[in-house]
């Protein structure tokens, strides 16, 4: 339960934030393609494929079909016909938690780091995944509650628990 200690200073959000644990089975990458798909699929209602991750990551296509072979065996991602990728229940969720960590980790290190758009995306990428919910809920509640992240991309606050100041 969140009480008035969500108010910490901000090297205390540091320090936290650098006690990192490992809430599901995803690796960084994993984690990359599975916001990824979430962004394409479901916010910009794209249907995207193996060569589409292949291009945005930078990677050949049998990499990009050996990750998602792996969130497919994690039950997070289902191959359809003709090569497109859907995510499943669980998919969507772990994706929705991932880029509501993401998204805030980002506005924090924008608006309290003062660092470049770009650049607290890529930190975000290295983080995200590995985030306590706790320290990223108290982010949040910190935060009051951002609506949009610094690419003006939605945050979605399902299962977030933050209060607003």
């Amino acid at each position: 339960m969140l009480t008035e200690e969500i108010l910490w200073p901000k090297s205390l959000i540091v320090r936290q934030c650098l006690t990192l644990i490992v809430p599901r089975n995803l690796s960084r990458v994993e984690s990359c393609y599975l916001k990824r798909i979430y962004a394409s699929t479901v916010e910009d209602g794209k249907q995207i494929t193996s060569g589409d991750l292949a291009k945005i990551f930078n990677v050949r296509i049998p990499s990009a079909i050996d990750v998602l072979n792996k969130l497919e065996k994690k039950m997070y991602i289902k191959k359809e016909k003709y090569g497109y990728i859907t995510l499943t229940q669980a998919g969507c969720e772990v994706a929705i938690e991932l880029l509501h960590a993401h998204r805030v980790f980002e506005v924090f290190l924008v608006n309290s780091l003062k660092m470049k758009s770009n650049e607290a995306c890529k930190v975000a990428d290295y983080v995200d995944h590995i985030l306590d919910k706790d320290v990223i809920t108290r982010l949040c509640a910190y935060l009051n509650k951002p609506m949009k992240c610094c690419h003006n991309r939605t945050i979605i606050h399902v299962g977030c628990g933050a209060k607003s100041k």
